[in-house]
């Protein structure tokens, strides 16, 4: 009977961190799934941008070719912070803005976007490539980030 009374306890934490697990699970999907939703409307803003920019590129006015050029390179620096903060919660980066912010501010100028592609690149410019040789992807970047002393501290383990 006695042995029981231990158990339960015992019982009961286990549910009470099973239960809390699972709600912060669903809290980080959530939080993941509403980034997707946000990275998908501004892509397709980018491609509504570019669609136009298309369009205008073709007349002859070069000012507001301009215009909307700026607002593509906009669309295009705003799809590209969303995709890496997306990466980096999938990474177990921190959870809030200010932090990520932080970050974005050192990071942003190593990642660049290149005929529709997210490209990671040097200082000088030139592309980044893995120990395999291939080039560096978003996700190798974020991980290499872990791994930096100076933007280690930005991610929670």
């Amino acid at each position: 009977m006695q042995s029981e009374k231990n158990q339960d306890p015992d019982q009961l934490d286990y549910k009470t961190l099973l239960a809390n697990a699972k709600q912060a699970l669903k809290l980080e999907y959530h939080k993941s799934a509403a980034l997707a939703s946000q990275l998908q409307t501004i892509k397709t803003q980018l491609e509504q941008v570019q669609a136009e920019n298309k369009t205008l590129r073709e007349s002859a006015y070069e000012d507001v070719v301009k215009h909307f050029e700026a607002r593509t390179q906009a669309a295009e620096a705003l799809a590209l912070k969303t995709e890496v903060r997306q990466r980096f919660l999938e990474a177990n980066g921190c959870k809030d803005d200010e932090s990520f912010d932080t970050l974005w501010d050192s990071i942003k100028n190593k990642i660049q976007i290149q005929d529709g592609e997210v490209r990671i690149v040097a200082p000088n410019g030139t592309p980044k490539f893995t120990l395999t040789g291939s080039m560096m992807t978003l996700r190798d970047f974020i991980q290499s980030l872990k791994k930096d002393p100076i933007s280690e501290k930005f991610f929670l383990s």
